[in-house]
Parts: C-alpha cells; sequence; structure tokens
C-alpha cells in the first residue's frame, strides 16, 4: 500500500510539473522547456536570407549605392550641357551666306529670311581633361559602397550566428535545467513523505530541499539566459520569431 502511495504521488508529482510547463505555451511556443528550438525554425541559411531583406543598414548601403549609380550616369552626360542645338526662322541679312545668281553670275544673293538651324558646342579645357576624372570617382564609390554592403552583410551573418548558436545552447542549457528541476522535485516530494512516515532522517529531508532550491535557481537563470537570447536574436532577424515556427504536417 505505501509503494502504490509513492507510486501515485511522484505521478501527480510529474503531471504538476508538465502542466506547469506547458502553460507557458499561451505566451509563447518557444518558451516551453520540451521544445526544441532548432526544429520550429527553419534552417540558419534561411534564417540569414531573411535578415538580409529585412536589415535596414544593408537597405541603407542599397540606396547609397544606387545614388552612386545614379550620379555616375548623371555625370558621363554633363558634358552636353555646353552643347545646344537650334532652330528657328528670323529675317535680316547674312553676308556670310549667300549664293550667286543664275542670271547674274557675278551677282551675290545674300538670304535675308528662312529658316536656320546650327549647333553650339562651348567646352573648356578643363571640361574637357576633368570630366574623365570625375567620372572615374564616382565609379569608385560605387565600388566602395558595394566592398561596404558586402561587409555589412558578412557582419550580419557573424552577428546572426553568433546569436543563434547561444539562442541554441541556452535551449539545450533551459531543457536540461528543467529536467533537473522535475527530478528533484520528486526527489523533494518522496523524501517529504518518507520523513513524515518516519523513515528518513529530517537532516536527508532538508538537504533534498536544499538541492530542489539549487535546481529553481539553475532553472531560472538558465531561462533568462535563454529568453534573452530570444529576444536578441529576434531583434537581429528584423521579423517575430513566432511568424517563421514550421508548420506541422498532416
Amino acid at each position: 500500500m505505501k509503494k502504490l502511495s509513492l507510486y501515485l504521488l511522484i505521478l501527480f508529482s510529474l503531471f504538476a510539473m508538465s502542466f506547469q510547463a506547458n502553460a507557458q505555451d499561451d505566451e509563447s511556443v518557444f518558451l516551453d522547456p520540451k521544445v526544441d528550438i532548432e526544429v520550429l525554425l527553419p534552417r540558419f541559411d534561411s534564417l540569414y536570407q531573411i535578415a538580409l531583406s529585412k536589415n535596414e543598414n544593408l537597405k541603407a548601403e542599397a540606396s547609397v549605392m544606387r545614388s552612386n549609380m545614379w550620379t555616375e550616369n548623371y555625370t558621363r552626360w554633363l558634358w552636353a550641357n555646353n552643347v545646344s542645338v537650334f532652330y528657328n526662322y528670323s529675317f535680316g541679312s547674312l553676308p556670310f551666306f549667300g549664293y550667286a545668281d543664275p542670271v547674274q553670275p557675278t551677282q551675290l544673293v545674300l538670304v535675308t529670311r528662312g529658316y536656320r538651324a546650327g549647333v553650339n558646342i562651348q567646352l573648356s579645357v578643363f571640361d574637357v581633361l576633368g570630366h574623365r576624372g570625375r567620372v572615374n570617382e564616382i565609379k569608385e564609390k560605387i565600388i566602395a559602397s558595394k566592398h561596404h554592403k558586402e561587409a555589412v552583410a558578412q557582419e550580419l551573418r557573424r552577428s546572426l550566428g553568433q546569436f543563434y548558436a547561444d539562442m541554441v545552447g541556452y535551449n539545450r542549457l533551459y531543457k536540461a535545467r528543467n529536467e533537473d528541476l522535475l527530478t528533484q522535485t520528486v526527489a523533494c516530494a518522496v523524501a517529504e513523505k518518507e520523513w513524515r512516515e518516519g523513515t528518513i532522517h529530517i537532516s536527508e529531508y532538508s538537504r533534498q530541499k536544499n538541492v530542489l532550491a539549487d535546481a529553481e535557481s539553475a532553472y531560472h537563470e538558465a531561462f533568462r539566459f535563454y529568453y534573452s537570447s530570444l529576444l536578441q536574436f529576434e531583434a537581429l532577424l528584423g521579423v517575430p520569431l513566432k511568424s517563421l515556427v514550421k508548420k506541422k504536417k498532416g
């Protein structure tokens, strides 16, 4: 009869602790100590691609690079600002333009009216010689922007990988500390029952209570580290983690 009561006590304690852990699912599925974070989320490479698309620093660098490309295109055609084409109809004599009269070949006929068109080009030596240098300067800015964007992407991958490793590591620690807490809770419950029945000394029961207190402290510390790593990884990722949870098949 005593053994049956002991088994029932152990089962009740395990059920109570399991129910307490499952109650956290209402807040977030990630806080369930029985959950493997690597199973819930996509692979790291997929998470990195998401972070690339959401990172504001990369968006800013892409904008700077596009701006420099437009500036290069504008600078290439800046010389055309000194070139103008005109077309009009006007009156007046043009002594520099005339033709011989067919009837009197020695007589010069001046053009006094008609349509006139032409091209006006004014290029300074500085514009001609300095144009290529200005274009090359913009090209170098584009190259620098590209390299800086790649550097930001590499730093993002490094930071994301570090936070991902922390999150996975603390998740495993959190699960282990939860198992320790469950085990020690049952052991303490058994010790209390045995102490009340007089089968063990009070010192043994006291020792079990101290071990349980240490297990609870380690559990809460592991939870704090794990929860902090979740928040940091989510902030760097740029999207809520709950939106990336894999859908169960079936």
